[in-house]
C-alpha cells in the first residue's frame, strides 16, 4: 500500500472518530438464514468455489527456496505444490498415475524428488515421472503421458493461487487484479512461515468468514478482549472486484498521534491499524503490526453447518527472532471463544428455521460485500434491500 493511500485511509478513520461515523453501505439488507443450512447451496458452492475457482492456497514463503513443497488437502482435492530447482512455482493433484496412491504425506518440506509409498513410482519436482519400480516387468509406458496432473497455478505480489480441478492456466493478473500492487507493497514473501492449526468449527464456512466481516461487535462481544486495542464501529471500507478491504484504528496508537498533534504525513502506518482483507471467495487476510494472518475457510464433511478455517501465521520480518510464542492461544481466545462461539447460537438457530433472514446494517458493509459477489458468482436471487423506516 502506497504512502498517499495509507494517508487517505488514516484521515478517513480520524474523521470517523472525531465525528463518530464509520464506513456506510447507504442500506440495509435482508440475508436469507438458509444460505447457512441449505445442502443444494453448499453443493453448488463445493462446486462453483472450491472446484473451478482459483483459490489462494498460500504466500510464497511457503515455499521458502529451491525444491521445496507444501501438501495439503485442504480444498478437498490432494494437492502438491512444489517451488523447482528454478524457483518455479507449480501445483499437481498429489496422486500416483499408477494406482491413484496420494504420493507425498501432507505438510511440508524440501525434497527433489518424491516416490509413491505404495509401489515407489518416482516423480520429479517438476511432475515429471523419473522412475516405474520393475517397469520390465510392468511394462513399458512412455514416462512423458504419466507425470504428476498438473493443475492451473500462478504465483503473483507473494501470493500462492491453486485451480484444485484441472482446466486453463491461469492469468495472474486477474486473481489479486487491483490489489496486486499493494499485496507486493506488503513484502509478502519477506514474511516467513511461522505455524499453522486447522479450526474445526459447527457454522456454515459463509459464517466463519461473516465473522472477519464488521467491527461494530467489538464494543459488546469483544468488550474484553479486541475493544480495549481496536477502536469499534470504525472502520473504512474498499472494493476491489471481487475482493475488498476494511481497515481499523488502534485504540493506544491514534491516542498518541493525535495527542502529540504529529502531521499525519508522519503516522506510522502499520504500527496504527488493523487490514483486514477479503479474498474470493474464502480468504480472510490480516495485516497488523506483528504479522500476517492468513484464514482460509472451507465447507467440512459435505455439512452447510460444519467448516474448517485453516489459519497459517507469517511474523513481521523485522520480528521474526524476536516472537518466540505460538500466535494462537491469543487469538483463538477471541476467534474461538468469542467470535466462533457466537457463529455457532446463530448457525443452530438458522438450522431450527426460526427466522427466515437476518439484517446486515449500513455500518456493515463489508457482509453486504462478501454475500453479494457470493450469490452473484452462485447465480442467486439478488438481497433484498430493506426500506428506510
Amino acid at each position: 500500500m502506497q504512502g498517499q493511500e495509507q494517508q487517505r485511509i488514516l484521515q478517513t478513520l480520524k474523521q470517523g472518530l472525531e465525528t463518530q461515523t464509520s464506513a456506510d453501505a447507504g442500506e440495509m439488507l435482508q440475508v436469507p438464514m438458509d444460505g447457512y443450512t441449505d445442502p443444494a447451496q453448499l453443493a453448488l458452492e463445493q462446486a462453483v468455489f472450491f472446484k473451478q475457482t482459483p483459490l489462494m492456497l498460500g504466500l510464497s514463503s511457503d515455499l521458502p527456496g529451491i525444491n521445496t513443497y507444501v501438501a495439503t488437502n485442504e480444498t478437498g482435492v490432494p494437492i502438491l505444490m512444489t517451488r523447482d530447482a528454478s524457483g518455479c512455482f507449480r501445483a499437481f493433484l498429489n496422486v500416483c498415475r499408477h494406482r491413484g496412491m496420494q504420493v507425498v504425506a501432507t505438510g511440508r518440506g524440501e525434497g527433489r524428488q518424491f516416490s509413491c509409498p505404495f509401489h515407489a513410482w518416482t516423480y520429479q519436482n517438476t511432475g515429471d515421472l523419473i522412475a516405474v519400480t520393475h517397469e520390465d516387468k510392468f511394462g513399458s509406458l512412455d514416462h512423458r503421458d504419466f507425470g504428476l496432473t498438473e493443475l492451473p497455478s500462478a504465483e503473483i505480489s507473494g501470493t500462492l493461487w491453486v485451480q484444485s480441478s484441472v482446466g486453463e492456466p491461469l492469468d495472474p493478473s486477474g486473481l489479486l487484479g487491483p490489489l496486486a500492487d499493494e499485496f507486493l507493497h506488503w513484502g509478502l514473501a519477506q514474511h516467513p512461515f511461522r505455524e499453522t492449526q486447522v479450526i474445526e468449527a459447527d457454522i456454515n464456512w459463509k459464517l466463519a468468514i461473516d465473522t472477519f466481516g464488521e467491527n461494530y461487535h467489538f464494543n459488546v462481544l469483544h468488550r474484553t478482549s479486541l475493544a480495549t486495542d481496536i477502536i469499534g464501529n470504525l472502520q473504512t471500507h474498499d472494493i476491489f472486484d471481487r475482493h475488498y478491504r476494511m481497515v481499523f484504528a488502534g485504540k493506544a496508537g491514534f491516542e498518541q498521534v493525535l495527542a502529540a498533534a504529529m502531521p499525519i504525513e508522519n503516522w506510522p502506518y502499520r504500527q496504527l491499524t488493523l487490514n483486514i482483507y477479503f479474498l474470493f471467495p474464502n480468504v480472510i487476510f490480516v495485516v497488523d503490526p506483528a504479522g500476517i494472518d492468513v484464514l482460509r475457510m472451507y465447507p467440512a464433511d459435505n455439512a452447510p453447518g460444519r467448516s474448517r478455517t485453516h489459519h497459517s501465521y507469517y511474523p513481521h520480518p523485522d520480528l521474526a527472532d524476536t516472537i518466540t510464542e505460538s500466535r494462537f492461544p491469543g487469538f483463538n481466545k477471541v476467534i474461538v471463544d468469542e467470535d466462533y462461539w457466537a457463529a455457532t447460537r446463530i448457525q443452530r438457530n438458522a438450522e431450527a428455521s426460526v427466522q427466515p433472514y437476518g439484517l446486515f446494517g449500513r455500518n456493515e458493509p463489508a457482509l453486504h460485500h462478501y454475500h453479494r459477489v457470493h450469490g452473484d458468482a452462485l447465480g442467486l436471487p439478488a438481497l433484498t434491500v430493506l426500506p428506510p423506516n
